[in-house]
């Protein structure tokens, strides 16, 4: 018969206090491990400034350093080498760059845009006040500086979706020095908004300001970028600096006559605090954080910035952006792991089932994130195919009525704002009832559908074309006056009239060309260009006649 042995009371303190002891030892160690940061270094686009202001306030108010990362933050400007450049030759950790970042994609580098913190790109022109420069179409024989591709990418693509052709201007490289603005040295200096405007301000010379932005084109900047194989080495390392910096971003904007003021006592004691506070007001509406979430990109906008780079000759196809957007990383390195597996070891053998439950209440908050997420991508889409099925004709694809309406009044405005011309032109398909009647109505909408798109594919990109209503179309043309849209219409006309659209089928139209005149609203132009397209039918059709009010009776 065995009997139990029995500890004495002395020694099971001894073993409890050895116990304590062991476990004390661990969670030590645990924490030295946490307490190795990792090493990472920022390179910024330029000088320091409020433009970087995010990555400063992580760091001094210890994002970084409590998501176990030791960061360096680089400033750029004149003779530094391309944040892209650093980047991929292993220098640098994360750079800050533009949207050209996706050309580099292109070309097969191994970059990867992890989050944008501008949502509209701040570069524009700056025109003297007292110069005739109010639009694109006005830089034509001027003298337009410009920096380097792909920075002028925004101004480029602008005046080639306006029409401009770069053999009217006189280019100049850009001098980064707006003092020769002031000296007469340039006609259109290449700046940011949330700068040089402040300098002019201070010089008490008045400016304006041409916004590729307020011509549809509308790109990120200030991209936060790094490499694919740091990416895939350390995945946890990555994603605790994109949460850290996009957490300075918040307190930044959140706290900004503070940012202020550590930036200038810090990082730019050459900028004055009042140039700060402009810049920081300046960027906070292009950084929209109210309507945004913070680095935000949608994949289908950068599908769009990557084509009006092909388009513009930049970069080579095809696009293919699969690896190029951040999404988050699941995986870990085995240090991380370890960290993780000791800590978790740890916490169940103190804390159990209260663990137990935090982790239950995690996954389904993750799940319902999910679900929402999704949620609202449909949400997202399904207004995107309202929106398109509103603006546009289901049957020719052009604008609807609705939202030519919506056009013109904008073009008006701006007609009334700096006096350029705006010209209207109404046709109508002539003899169009006999073509329904002999051919039928699905004939009718083969037709109406080929006028639409032979019209549509001789407009100029700045025109826009609305199926009116049956078989009578609308052509918007700003920056044309009378004459130019006269001629324009005459070889509409010939074009139609010269080969059949279907078959045997041809056609011919009469237009009525108008111009607006200060003070009329859209029912009026549109009004005097209806009475002279019955003008032309009376007359024969297959003809354009311009708006004349001495043959026209004066409107009731």
């Amino acid at each position: 018969m065995f009997l139990p042995v029995q500890t004495p009371p002395g020694k099971r303190g001894n073993a409890s206090l050895r116990l304590g002891l062991g476990l004390l030892l661990l969670q030590l160690l645990c924490l030295s491990e946490a307490m190795a940061a990792e090493k990472m270094r920022l390179q910024l686009r330029w000088l320091h400034q409020f433009q970087f202001a995010g990555y400063y306030m992580a760091l001094e108010k210890g994002f970084y350093a409590q998501a176990g990362l030791d960061v360096q933050i680089l400033p750029g400007g004149p003779g530094t080498p391309k944040p892209i450049d650093l980047l991929l030759e292993g220098d640098v950790d994360f750079a800050v760059a533009n949207s050209g970042l996706v050309i580099a994609r292109m070309q097969g580098k191994p970059l990867v845009a992890l989050a944008a913190i501008m949502q509209s790109s701040p570069i524009v022109w700056i025109v003297r006040a007292d110069s005739d420069i109010y639009t694109p179409h006005d830089l034509a024989g001027k003298r337009v500086m410009l920096m380097p591709a792909p920075e002028s990418a925004e101004l480029l693509i602008t005046l080639a979706r306006e029409g401009v052709d770069h053999a009217h201007l006189e280019l100049q490289q850009t001098s980064f020095n707006p003092q020769d603005l002031l000296d007469g040295n340039t006609d259109a200096y290449n700046g940011y908004i949330s700068n040089e405007p402040f300098w002019l301000q201070q010089q008490k010379v008045p400016y304006r300001l041409v916004k590729p932005r307020e011509y549809g084109v509308n790109f990120y900047s200030d991209v936060l970028a790094t490499r694919e194989d740091l990416l895939q080495q350390r995945p946890a390392q990555v994603e605790a600096f994109i949460q850290a910096s996009l957490q300075g971003w918040q307190y930044a904007l959140e706290n900004t006559e503070e940012s202020i003021q550590l930036i200038h006592q810090r990082y730019a004691p050459d900028r004055s605090l009042e140039h700060l506070r402009f810049e920081a007001e300046q960027l906070k509406k292009l950084i929209m954080p109210e309507l945004v979430q913070l680095g935000h990109m949608n994949p289908g906008r950068w599908q769009a910035i990557a084509q009006s780079y092909l388009d513009l000759g930049m970069a080579d196809g095809p696009i293919e952006l699969d690896g190029f957007l951040y999404k988050r990383q699941l995986a870990t390195d085995h240090s991380l792991l370890y960290r993780v597996l000791a800590g978790a070891l740890l916490a169940l053998l103190l804390l159990g089932a209260v663990a137990l439950r935090f982790a239950r209440l995690t996954r389904k908050l993750r799940l319902e994130v999910g679900r929402r997420r999704q949620a609202e991508q449909e949400l997202r889409d399904s207004n995107l195919q309202l929106e398109r099925l509103a603006n546009t004709d289901r049957l020719t694809g052009q604008w609807s009525r609705l939202k030519i309406e919506e056009l013109a009044h904008n073009e008006i405005k701006r007609a009334e704002r700096y006096g350029f011309p705006l010209a209207l032109v109404f046709l109508d398909i002539d003899h169009f009832k006999s073509i329904n009647d002999l051919y039928g109505h699905d004939v009718g909408d083969c037709v109406l559908t080929g006028v639409a798109q032979r019209i549509k594919s001789h407009l100029r990109d700045s025109d826009s074309l609305c199926r009116w209503g049956g078989e009578e179309f609308i052509i918007l043309m700003p920056h044309t006056d009378l004459d130019q849209a006269c001629l324009i219409a005459e070889k509409l006309r010939d074009l139609l009239a010269a080969e059949p659209l279907t078959g045997t089928i041809g056609v011919t139209a009469s237009f009525g060309v108008t111009q607006w005149q200060p003070g009329q609203g859209l029912g009026e132009l549109v009004h005097c260009a209806d009475l002279t397209l019955y003008r032309a039918k009376k007359l024969g059709r297959n003809r354009v006649e311009r708006f004349s009010p001495c043959a026209i009776l004066p409107l009731v």
